[in-house]
């Protein structure tokens, strides 16, 4: 399903022509892939003709580039329902923060993408470009399926627990979840705002690079020099990690090593690993009641059970186990910190390859802890198991954002 990407701009690129090869595209691998909610052609070449009348030197970074933007963004002019029949239907009035900074940067919005219900439930209809027997993943599976299917090379998504990372560890592309706070989330539907992360995926660390410094123009420049050091991350998680993906990782340590970075193993303080699950769990269900409750109220019976569920256990959480779970968030951030020390940390993306369809969106431990604390979290395309993708997942301090693109950079180029 797989298949070459569009054309980059260039002295003989046109917009319009970058549409028209998307479009032919969608024709061919969109009825298996359900990866888009709505594509509007007519208003793409009404778009593209606009920025091709424009003189070079007005060109952004962007400029021409298609980008696919998950139903949970704003965008004028397009339905984006959260993935849930309750605001099935739903029209914004203007674009979120992001999609704006997209089109001033010079993008094109190749449409609108699938979202599971409030980015949080079951699979939706789209399925993995490499089998579409498998999940392509949680909420931004839409987003992640159509970079990894070459219908577009870029696509924004968001991540409240696993939901960039993971889609992009089974769909075979770069999965970026900035540093917390690092994008504004302005236009984006709320779970928590403690724990909700703007992120997107791509086809190449250039391309992720790219759209780091549209998005986040605020985050400091990467160093020249690459780490010294590198930990890798025993796991504490009770999921097993897949033999296959065990070996991505030490592939990828021995890569580093062999580039001349020390390789040190740590481990998480017991406190943290033990806790950790639940204090996410506890922070988010607060924050859905807060945020989608009265859907809950008039709506209930369209939610799923799952959706459901947080939302009354929300309602019965107390604001002083809330604020005990946001104290015990701090004080994590605060002991990681000190024990990363700035250097970057190597641990799998996801425990394995992509479950089948009937086996749900697969375990959210790899990436739980990363979105909890607001550390920011890469996943780097590095091997095949049974022809299904493998990725590794690379760790940086808060506000390095850029140093973990350089040592992604170490292993795929």
């Amino acid at each position: 399903m797989t298949e070459v990407k569009q054309s980059k701009p260039g002295s003989t690129f046109s917009s319009a022509d970058a549409v028209s090869d998307f479009l032919g595209r969608v024709q061919r691998i969109e009825p298996v892939l359900h990866g888009f909610r709505q594509i509007e052609p007519e208003r793409l070449f009404a778009e593209a003709a606009i920025l091709d009348a424009e003189p070079e030197e007005a060109h952004g970074p962007l400029h021409g580039q298609l980008i696919a933007v998950k139903e949970v963004f704003d965008v004028k002019g397009y339905t984006c329902g959260w993935g849930t029949p309750i605001h099935d239907g739903r029209q914004p009035l203007e674009d979120a923060a992001t999609v704006k900074a997209l089109r001033k940067a010079g993008a094109i919005i190749a449409g609108i993408t699938v979202s599971s219900e409030y980015a949080m439930s079951s699979v939706g209809p789209t399925v993995n470009p490499f089998d579409s027997n498998r999940t392509p993943g949680a909420s931004s599976q839409g987003s992640a399926a159509v970079v990894g299917a070459g219908l577009v090379d870029m696509a924004l998504g968001s991540q409240t627990i696993g939901s960039v990372i993971r889609p992009a560890s089974y769909c075979g592309c770069i999965g970026f979840k900035p540093s917390w706070g690092s994008i504004d989330a302005q236009g984006t539907m709320p779970l928590s705002a403690d724990l909700d992360h703007v992120g997107f995926m791509a086809s190449t660390l250039d391309q992720a690079e790219t759209l780091l410094k549209v998005l986040a123009p605020s985050l400091p420049e990467a160093g020249t020099s690459m780490p010294s050091q590198i930990l890798n991350l025993e796991t504490w998680y009770k999921d097993e990690v897949h033999p296959e993906m065990k070996k991505v990782v030490a592939q990828s340590l021995e890569t580093l090593r062999a580039a001349g970075v020390e390789v040190r193993s740590i481990r998480l303080p017991d406190w943290i690993a033990g806790a950790e699950e639940g204090v996410l769990d506890t922070i988010l269900a607060h924050d859905m009641a807060y945020n989608h409750g009265a859907d809950f109220n008039a709506h209930s019976d369209k939610m799923s059970d799952r959706i459901r569920d947080y939302i009354t256990r929300g309602q019965n959480i107390t604001e002083q186990a809330y604020k005990a779970a946001l104290s015990l968030r701090k004080k994590m951030i605060d002991e990681l910190q000190i024990l990363f020390a700035g250097r970057p940390v190597l641990s799998p993306a996801a425990i394995g390859i992509a479950p089948l369809l009937a086996e749900g969106t697969g375990s959210r431990a790899p990436q739980r802890l990363w979105t909890l604390t607001g550390f920011p979290a890469i996943s780097v395309p590095i091997g095949r198991f049974g022809g299904m993708p493998l990725g590794v997942q690379i760790v940086g301090a808060p506000l390095h954002d850029c140093d973990i693109v350089a040592t992604a950079r170490m292993l795929i180029g």
